[in-house]
């Protein structure tokens, strides 16, 4: 057994089977003075001055406990790089306008295509040990810069070998319409993404579209994820991030588990949503990256009850691994209490990929960890710009993160 002795606060979401939405969202258990014992992969307890006999201890005192971070939206998976994009940007270019280019993801498809498989395990792997490093314990990931069958494998390959380092879990996802090849007529490639469907669905656990207006229409990502649901795949949309195009009403018509970006859905969208019983996966880095003021109206979806999750989109566009600095966007940009941070990056974003057993510091729950240096929880969004974790545990297990 392992006993974390004496942490000024242990801070947790309330025990829930369902995510959290509404006031719920806001209120978080702050435990005082506390250890927590873990035998195997499971908390055992949690209380002030446990007695036990461990067979390690480790001093925790002046420091606070969370649950470890679920990033539940990635494409942490790819080669290259866009930076001289970023100067585009600042030029005025629109992100369609820079995709209409060849530029954005078919750049970075080019790149992934052409390199090995080799490759892409070395560039990959350096990103997903850095989401360790600053607290992700469970990461999902997904494919979308292949466009046709070779390379859309590779990366699901790849996706799965990271899941199997002895680090975080991934969740993979195939995404295969992420944007139209160039040079392919849609029609054709619709079907081409259909039909990857029966090759890919053991690789994968989720199906997700880029349903948006330069990307993929209602009708086309509406076959798509009917085929994905008739292979046995979970469903998850891209929707409504530069307006209410219809993305985020096809998502709750189909049900799906999440629907990611919402920086324009309105408040009818928000109302289907909740109804449907989708999780909002906000992305508040990815408006800061490419920068637009456009962020997702998290105030109003609390408000109407729509459950949120908080992820890093972590791509060659929005390029960031941290899920502190996703807190802390949702805090100072679209106005999240820091208690709704937490929230929506534990428990909320865990069953935004299908996981009930993770996201909370209670008896039985799984035993995904982070001890941070700081002596107040709200201190993960108030002090940004610092990595506060200290340790990783995942599944019982101190992580070491400090390993290059």
């Amino acid at each position: 057994m392992l006993l974390l002795r004496g942490a000024s606060e242990v801070v947790t979401p309330p025990e829930t089977s369902v995510p959290l939405s509404g006031e719920a969202m806001g209120l978080v258990e702050r435990h005082s003075n506390s250890d927590v014992l873990i035998e195997g992969n499971k908390i055992v307890a949690v209380g002030k001055k446990l007695e036990c006999e461990a067979d390690e201890v480790i001093d925790v005192k002046g420091k606070v406990i969370v649950p470890g971070f679920v990033d539940p939206h990635t494409h942490l998976v790819w080669a290259g790089s866009r930076e001289h994009e970023l100067e585009w940007k600042l030029q005025g270019r629109t992100y369609q306008e820079i995709l209409a280019s060849g530029g954005g993801i078919l750049r970075t498809v080019k790149e992934t295509r052409n390199s090995n498989i080799e490759e892409l395990q070395e560039e990959s792997l350096y990103r997903f040990k850095n989401a360790v490093k600053s607290g992700s314990t469970t990461i999902e990931i997904k494919s979308g810069y292949g466009l046709e069958l070779e390379t859309e494998l590779k990366q699901l390959k790849v996706a799965n070998w990271l899941g199997k380092l002895g680090l975080a879990e991934t969740v993979v996802t195939f995404m295969g319409a992420h944007a139209l090849p160039e040079g392919k007529d849609r029609r054709e490639y619709i079907s081409e993404v259909i039909n990857m469907i029966s090759e890919v669905k053991d690789l994968a656990v989720f199906c997700d579209v880029f349903c948006e207006e330069g990307a993929f229409t209602e009708d086309e990502s509406r076959k798509i994820l009917h085929e994905a649901l008739k292979q046995g795949l979970g469903l998850k949309i891209h929707a409504d991030e530069f307006g209410d195009t219809g993305g985020g009403r096809l998502a709750a018509e189909l049900g799906v588990v999440s629907a990611d970006h919402l920086a324009g859905s309105t408040i009818d969208t928000i109302v289907e949503l909740r109804e449907a019983g989708t999780i909002g996966v906000l992305l508040p880095g990815t408006p800061f990256a490419i920068l637009s003021d456009h962020f997702a109206p998290a105030r109003k979806m609390i408000a109407n009850k729509l459950p949120l999750a908080l992820a890093t989109d972590c791509n060659p566009n929005c390029y960031t691994e941290s899920m502190q600095l996703v807190q802390q966007l949702a805090v100072f940009r679209m106005k999240m209490s820091p208690a709704e941070a937490l929230v929506a990056s534990t428990v909320n974003s865990a069953f935004a990929i299908g996981k009930t057993d993770r996201g909370c510091i209670a008896e039985g729950w799984r035993a995904d960890l982070l001890i941070c240096d700081v002596s107040d929880y709200r201190h993960l969004t108030y002090h940004f710009g610092k990595n506060h974790v200290n340790s990783v545990i995942i599944a019982g297990k101190v992580i070491d993160v400090s390993a290059d």
